[in-house]
């Protein structure tokens, strides 16, 4: 399961950033605390993957990314539209 990542951000409209990367929540713990306070590589979830270091001191919190509810209906919306277009 892919981690959502939230950083602190002080200089943008509501103070913090986030971004989904590959690596599962337990993986995100490790490399976070054997870091040492030092940059951390990670693989960010974009179109490419791109393999990114994280600053361990902006990190706000993390947890296990899944789609919103709302992106969710969304999605199930699109595909029922395209279904009944097929018929």
């Amino acid at each position: 399961m892919p981690t959502r990542i939230v950083f602190a951000a002080p200089g943008v409209k509501g103070g913090v950033l986030t971004q989904v990367f590959v690596e599962e929540p337990e993986h995100v713990f490790e490399s976070f605390t054997a870091s040492e306070r030092v940059p951390f590589k990670l693989t960010a979830r974009t179109s490419r993957e791109e393999a990114v270091y994280v600053n361990p001191s902006l990190i706000a919190y993390w947890t296990a990314y899944t789609p919103s509810r709302a992106r969710a209906g969304e999605q199930q919306h699109e595909q029922h539209h395209e279904q009944h277009e097929h018929d």
